[in-house]
């Protein structure tokens, strides 16, 4: 089965630790998904619950009369005290200890890594089997969700995952 999976694009306010935040996509956010996406199909699309996923899925759903479903799992990573805010807000350094031990490091209140990394993996997994007929699919959803996933395909540790770049409207492509 190849398995596409698709950031969303530039959301509105700029670069933010954006978590749960459900905040609509700029005009440029919808062209780098339109741009990633061009002359690609899909037999089934999943996506996030928020706009800035789920607009797109089911303009993309609609467009090409393609079944698509919403799933709460691939919603993003919660990041607690730092959701909504820059890293120049957090402080380069914050995010940097991080990124270099998310367990240790993770913001106040934010969601635990491997709870997170656990929701998005049953997920995907949920997605995989009940997809099994389909030849393609196209996964909507954020870095987070989309870093776990790639961990998990490319076996990774999931203390790993914040240090893959995945970029706005990106689109990669995996067999599984």
């Amino acid at each position: 089965m190849i398995v596409d999976l698709l950031r969303h694009g530039e959301p509105i306010g700029g670069r933010l630790f954006r978590g749960l935040q459900d905040d609509h996509l700029t005009d440029n956010g919808w062209s780098q998904m339109e741009s990633s996406t061009t002359g690609k199909s899909w037999n089934f699309i999943a996506s996030s619950p928020l706009m800035r996923c789920s607009a797109f899925a089911k303009h993309v759903a609609t467009k090409n009369k393609t079944p698509y479903r919403i799933y709460d799992g691939l919603v993003e990573f919660d990041w607690g005290d730092w959701q909504g805010k820059s890293a120049d807000n957090i402080g380069i350094d914050n995010v940097n200890e991080f990124k270099r031990d998310p367990i240790s490091n993770g913001p106040s209140n934010s969601e635990n890594l491997y709870k997170f990394n656990n929701r998005v993996l049953s997920t995907f997994s949920q997605i995989i089997e009940q997809c099994s007929k389909y030849h393609s699919i196209l996964i909507v959803s954020h870095a987070g969700v989309i870093r776990s996933i790639k961990s998990h395909i490319l076996n990774l540790p999931a203390e790993e995952m914040f240090n893959i770049k995945v970029g706005s409207g990106s689109c990669e492509r995996f067999k599984v």
